[in-house]
């Protein structure tokens, strides 16, 4: 069969079978297509592919300097595509099987020292409803762990002002429950209580809890934006994100004697071997524990 027939119905079967999105199948069809482009051959057939010719596509990635994470995903694409070929009986045998990933890259991370944190969430003017709202995204970027995503998503009817708690809906439509304190439960109160005033000449729109001007909900990207503001105000290095609020929520946790468990039930992290990241502590914090604890110590 054509590779380029065998790459239709490859991706008919993701659309009506597999019922994937339109924005996951166009990286299949890209990734695909990037191995045809490869080939330079438009009638190739798909038993005419051997295993070199696969490991020669992914070493030309590599030439290409792309991403340890695209050429994984391109790896991913290609094993997906030749189970799909054995399944369906057009090939006997998985030529992509033996293709290996690349080896995972140990990504740094950025934690905030108590004294700049401290200065970052006092940084907006919580005089203005508009400040109140940007102190509100620093205060529970950094008391509750989520991502810029799930906090974009969080709606009022998602806080239990009661039970002191927030109901965030994760990756893969998981939900988890964090704690709240008194302090964000009256941040949240105050803001709700003139966030009507941020928009200009127009009702709100959303049931969401952050807004912009428009009275629409702010968006990943806008949320993104006035966290950088900040960030800069307060001089903190370039290569600090929004993101390092999460890595320091677990950092400090952590440091401050919370278990590795807990702090992965917080962040919905769903296997424990991601949230040992965050055990880099630091030797003379070792040494301190080690002098504490061990009964040779001394």
């Amino acid at each position: 069969m054509e590779l380029s027939r065998a790459t239709d119905k490859f991706l008919d079967f993701l659309l009506n079978e597999k019922n994937f999105s339109k924005h996951t199948l166009s990286a299949y069809s890209r990734d695909i297509n990037d191995f045809i482009e490869y080939l330079d051959e438009e009638d190739i057939q798909v038993e005419d592919i051997d295993f070199f010719l696969l490991r020669g596509f992914v070493a030309a990635c590599y030439e290409k300097g792309l991403s340890s994470s695209t050429i994984e995903r391109k790896i991913s694409t290609l094993k997906s595509f030749y189970k799909f070929l054995v399944m369906r009986k057009i090939i006997e045998n998985n030529t992509a099987k033996p293709l290996k990933f690349p080896k995972k890259e140990q990504k740094s991370f950025n934690v905030f020292n108590i004294d700049d944190l401290l200065n970052l969430l006092e940084a907006p003017d919580k005089s203005t409803p508009s400040g109140l709202r940007d102190c509100l995204i620093l205060e529970l970027m950094y008391a509750t762990g989520v991502r810029v995503s799930e906090l974009a998503a969080t709606e009022l009817t998602d806080i239990d002002f009661s039970g002191r708690r927030l109901r965030v809906m994760g990756k893969g439509k998981k939900e988890r429950i964090i704690p709240l304190s008194d302090f964000h439960i009256d941040l949240i109160q105050k803001y709700s209580a003139v966030k009507n005033k941020i928009p200009k000449n127009r009702d709100i729109q959303t049931n969401k809890l952050l807004i912009n001007k428009l009275g629409t909900a702010l968006t990943d990207r806008s949320i993104r934006r006035i966290v950088d503001k900040y960030l800069k105000i307060c001089g903190l290095p370039a290569t600090f994100s929004p993101h390092d609020f999460r890595h320091s929520f677990a950092t400090h946790m952590l440091e401050n004697g919370a278990d590795l468990r807990t702090i992965q039930e917080l962040l919905g992290h769903s296997s424990l071997s991601t949230t040992q990241k965050y055990t880099h502590m630091n030797l003379s914090e070792i040494l301190k524990i080690y002098d504490k604890t061990h009964p040779k110590s001394k």
